[in-house]
């Protein structure tokens, strides 16, 4: 019988005896893991990636190394179209930060996806979602400009589309379709997650409409990180 391997074993060693180390402090240094176990920096460092790449650590950079701790991304169209709402019914905190709104004419893609005719703009919007501080998630959503006209002097810093959606446009948002898949991100992207290098993420591409008028309100390509987000899709007849 193939014996498992001194890494794998440790892995598991470490996870079962700091199970109880809170979220945002570190486990104890690489040096003082191979004291405490009685091994060397390379198991432990190998031992720590194995927990890294299940999505049970993470290994910032000057920092150390934390437990993490996931949460449910449910998508259903039963639930409402919004991270906020989303994260928070999972037990989560989340901040978003939004960027300045960009109008420009749509492109060929953007037109086909969203019903639009030749010359129709498209309202950009660029964000940043964050827990305790860490970045967990970027999006960019492609929104018909004729639909939300000056969107740019009503959506605040930190302030929720979905609810500017429905509150000050009227509209009722929900999920006409929602794909999700392992994707590498840009460069630029990774950098924004606090990524090392550019490892898969979950992409999440979606198309918000309106239930009460029909139109398709938003196009959203979305990036969550996999040791944060599990996302969950549910399907009901």
């Amino acid at each position: 019988m193939q014996t498992e391997p001194i890494y794998l074993k440790l892995s598991h060693q470490i996870l079962e005896q700091f199970s109880d180390v809170p979220v945002n402090r570190p486990l104890p240094s690489e040096h003082d893991l191979g004291e405490i176990f009685g091994v060397n920096r390379q198991t432990i460092r190998a031992a720590l990636e194995e927990l890294e790449r299940r999505w049970l650590v993470r290994r910032v950079k000057g920092s150390g190394t934390f437990r993490t701790q996931r949460y449910e991304y449910r998508i259903s169209r039963d639930l409402a179209p919004s991270f906020t709402q989303t994260v928070r019914e999972a037990g989560a905190d989340p901040r978003t930060r939004n960027g300045k709104p960009v109008v420009r004419p749509a492109t060929e893609g953007e037109r086909d996806i969203l019903g639009l005719e030749l010359g129709a703009k498209v309202t950009v919007l660029e964000r940043v979602r964050f827990l305790d501080e860490l970045p967990v998630s970027t999006a960019v959503s492609i929104l018909p400009s004729a639909l939300v006209p000056r969107l740019a002097s009503v959506l605040t810093e930190d302030g929720s589309l979905d609810g500017i959606l429905r509150r000050h446009y009227g509209y009722a948002p929900h999920r006409q379709w929602s794909q999700s898949r392992l994707s590498s991100p840009p460069s630029d992207i990774a950098a924004t997650l606090g990524l090392r290098g550019q490892p898969p993420q979950i992409l999440l591409r979606g198309l918000i409409s309106c239930t009460l008028t029909g139109h398709k309100l938003e196009y959203v390509e979305s990036y969550l990180r996999p040791d944060v987000f599990d996302v969950v899709t549910e399907l009901r007849a």
